[in-house]
């Protein structure tokens, strides 16, 4: 009988454990997101990993999609050299690399099992404006830094 009984009180204990930290802002800043239903627009993109560097970067996005990888100094295409007289769009190359706010909360939904996940929201849309990932604390170079700035969306305009 005390077995049962020390069963039944570990449940909820190794239940909670099993959930996130429901406090954490990302379902508060995720509706917000939601909510602003933009589609359209562009921010200065920085990624910090041990991966080829191609931030920062201003991203256009249309329609959900990354449309634009631009220079944030002279708006001009990032080109990136892949070979030793070939130079290629960064959009194409490395297009895994560019995220729009929706892929960026798939990354921190996905790396909340990560050993150290931080992450800071925009207060008025509740996009993140950076996220902080290292994922094993005992293993080198899996960090990884996502910054989000100078956000403008793009309005469509009716006729």
């Amino acid at each position: 009988m005390r077995n049962y009984s020390l069963f039944v009180l570990l449940i909820p204990l190794i239940s909670c454990s099993l959930f996130t930290n429901e406090n954490d802002g990302y379902e508060v800043a995720l509706a917000k997101w939601e909510e602003s239903k933009l589609v359209d627009y562009e921010y200065r993109y920085g990624l910090g990993c041990f991966c080829p560097q191609v931030t920062p970067a201003v991203l256009v996005i249309n329609a959900d999609t990354v449309y634009q990888v631009l220079d944030p100094f002279e708006r001009d295409s990032v080109i990136v050299q892949t070979g030793e007289n070939t130079y290629e769009y960064a959009g194409e190359v490395y297009k895994d690399f560019f995220k729009t706010i929706d892929e960026l909360f798939e990354v921190i939904k996905d790396a909340r099992g990560a050993d150290k996940l931080k992450v800071e929201y925009d207060e008025e849309n509740g996009f993140p404006t950076r996220i902080e990932i290292d994922y094993d604390k005992n293993a080198s170079d899996d960090e990884v830094i996502y910054t989000v700035s100078n956000f403008t969306p793009h309005r469509i305009l009716a006729y």
